[in-house]
């Protein structure tokens, strides 16, 4: 009798915690229905690994582009024929001078500002400078920096 009431126990326990499709061969091997989402789970990590690609991939092209533009040379001051003659003394421009003899720093301010300079010293001076201004200011500065006295001729 004791192997009955020991069958009625278990018996009465499957009872008790039985669910529908419980015991399906399915489940015997460790696979459970979370095999059918498989496929939703492995698409949405490719989707998110491609995202993850072409993100960094924007983020390497961005970051060489902005090097590139940080090493970019700025643009020289082009003198046109007749430019000299149209007054530009008023703008702002940007000047760079590495060891420039006097006589080539008057050349590029009498290009780049279509002035004429006057009382320009015959001395050997050289003058290293990154500017950017208006024509008088730039003489000025010029003046104060080498002790001259040049000057705009209107």
């Amino acid at each position: 009798m004791a192997k009955t009431e020991k069958f009625d126990e278990d018996s009465g326990f499957i009872a008790r915690h039985f669910k529908e499709d419980a015991y399906r061969p399915v489940y015997s091997f460790g696979i459970s229905d979370s095999f059918r989402n498989r496929r939703r789970r492995v698409s949405r990590w490719v989707a998110a690994s491609v995202a993850a690609i072409a993100l960094t991939a924007t983020a390497v092209v961005v970051s060489y582009q902005l090097r590139t533009d940080n090493n970019a040379i700025e643009p020289a001051v082009v003198s046109l024929p007749g430019a000299s003659e149209v007054d530009r003394s008023d703008e702002i421009i940007r000047l760079e001078f590495n060891d420039a003899p006097l006589s080539e720093v008057v050349d590029g301010v009498e290009n780049a500002y279509g002035v004429t300079l006057t009382n320009v010293p015959e001395d050997d001076l050289r003058l290293t400078l990154s500017y950017e201004g208006t024509a008088q200011d730039f003489i000025e500065t010029v003046n104060e920096l080498l002790g001259t006295e040049i000057r705009i001729e209107k």
